[in-house]
């Protein structure tokens, strides 16, 4: 009998091309693993829009429109936010108490956000994918109100937001748990008031770069990776709250009213 010797190098070949083709490795792939970060990424950036209207509202400002119980953007989320504020007036002082808030031109908010969020998702393939998770959020909001003599016509926020989320995904007797570490740049997003006429951003942008460890499990069977996303949104939506969500080199579509990411390529 004939023994045929192979080299290390095309063992380790052979052994890739076998894993690669096999459905748990599939778990762990670029476009896997994109799907799930930008799901998760556009659930947040929705939710961040979220807290900044809350900020308005937990502040009373004229035309806010928002607070904890009637929010201008929905999904399944279980979140408390826990602020800390500090008010500013035209000249850059601190304004005692925030108060009075005609003299108020500048608010900087620090909120703690936590709970919990889940959805679903439909594949390419037909399949619904549910996904639930821990929030662990650290907002530094600042709006400043923009006035035309007067008369308040608009309000920027700008943020650095920290993240240390996990979510699950489960489809049939497959899971994917994914870590983030997430640091989101807000930049200038701008709201024409009042809200209730004006619920989408008109401008600005919101910059997430995010490190995941992913564990993925099938059976007895479990991978394991770590990746890193850019995940990029820029203002304007459209009327019914759609704006174009950039990860890596795909593009998606955001819905901001339903936190829904779909059509990525």
């Amino acid at each position: 009998m004939k023994f045929i010797r192979l080299s290390p190098f095309i063992m380790a070949a052979a052994l890739a091309a076998c894993e690669g083709t096999s459905p748990i490795s599939s778990l762990v792939s670029d476009s896997t693993v994109t799907s799930d970060v930008a799901i998760s990424a556009g659930d947040a950036i929705a939710t961040a829009l979220t807290n900044m209207a809350l900020n308005e509202g937990a502040l009373a400002l004229p035309g806010a429109d928002a607070n904890e119980n009637n929010t201008p953007f929905g999904a399944d989320n279980d979140l408390s936010f826990n602020r800390v504020r500090t008010c500013f007036d035209a000249n850059n002082a601190v304004v005692q108490g925030c108060s009075p808030l005609s003299s108020v031109r500048k608010v900087v908010t620090l909120v703690n956000i936590n709970g919990s969020r889940s959805g679903s998702h439909s594949t390419e393939g037909g399949r619904t994918v549910t996904w639930y998770g821990a929030v662990h959020r650290t907002s530094n909001d600042t709006v400043t109100r923009n006035f035309n003599g007067s008369t308040e016509v608009s309000r920027t926020h700008s943020d650095l937001t920290v993240g240390r989320d996990t979510l699950t995904f489960t489809d049939g007797e497959v899971s994917r748990l994914i870590a983030e570490s997430a640091n989101d740049s807000i930049k200038a997003v701008t709201w024409n008031i009042p809200r209730s006429s004006n619920p989408f951003p008109i401008s600005g942008s919101v910059v997430r770069f995010v490190s995941v460890h992913v564990v993925a499990t099938s059976g007895n069977e479990t991978r394991t990776r770590d990746v890193t996303r850019k995940v990029s949104v820029v203002f304007p939506a459209d009327s019914q709250g759609n704006v174009v969500l950039t990860i890596n080199d795909k593009t998606c579509n955001l819905n901001l009213v339903t936190h829904a990411v779909s059509n990525c390529q």
